[in-house]
């Protein structure tokens, strides 16, 4: 079950590593990397809806913090949790992002 989860939300793993090997080594791995880039779309729209997530749940967390006294809560610390979790999430839009750019302007 975890492998399927990983797979359905990590794009990397669809990669190989075109560094290593031989000249013609690292030419397959990069033509099968321009292959598989037509697969990034589907896993960006995956991120951004879980970011979205993420920053609703941020939105409501703090409210709820705001709403309590001002001490420390448990709801701001779930709050600050989930905005971690949102700026991990941007992070791999971002690399996405640029992977799918890079794969489909280079030759």
């Amino acid at each position: 079950m975890s492998i399927v989860l990983f797979r359905f939300l990590w794009p990397f793993w669809l990669f190989q590593d075109a560094s290593r090997g031989n000249r013609f080594d690292r030419a397959a791995a990069y033509q099968h990397n321009r292959d598989m880039r037509i697969y990034l779309p589907g896993y960006l729209l995956k991120w951004m809806l879980s970011c979205a997530l993420c920053l609703a749940i941020t939105f409501g967390l703090d409210s709820m913090a705001a709403a309590q006294m001002p001490q420390a809560s448990l709801w701001a610390l779930m709050a600050a949790g989930s905005g971690m979790m949102f700026a991990g999430g941007v992070c791999v839009l971002l690399l996405t992002t640029y992977i799918y750019i890079y794969l489909s302007r280079q030759r």
